[in-house]
């Protein structure tokens, strides 16, 4: 599917219904924008979080970093997370 769209004078484009209706953007989602020799790829971000996101989300570190990691990993194994 091609459809075309303008560049505004402050740099700003808008998402052709069709596009937008087939990807299912709506407003609000973000966009990950990135540069391919002269090609500009515009990608829907997870809306799921990773673990950076949640970094610093919790008071101080965890005193044994290890057991942490350990603690988390046996989580992620049993699907409970």
């Amino acid at each position: 599917m091609t459809s075309r769209t303008k560049v505004t004078r402050n740099y700003r484009v808008t998402i052709p219904k069709e596009i937008r209706e087939k990807t299912g953007v709506e407003a609000g989602d973000e966009l990950e924008v990135t540069c391919k020799g002269e090609l500009i790829v515009l990608q829907k971000t997870s809306k799921t979080k990773n673990l950076l996101s949640f970094a610093g989300c919790w008071k101080g570190y965890p005193e044994n970093p290890e057991k942490f990691m350990n603690d988390i990993r046996k989580l992620w194994s049993t699907g409970k997370a």
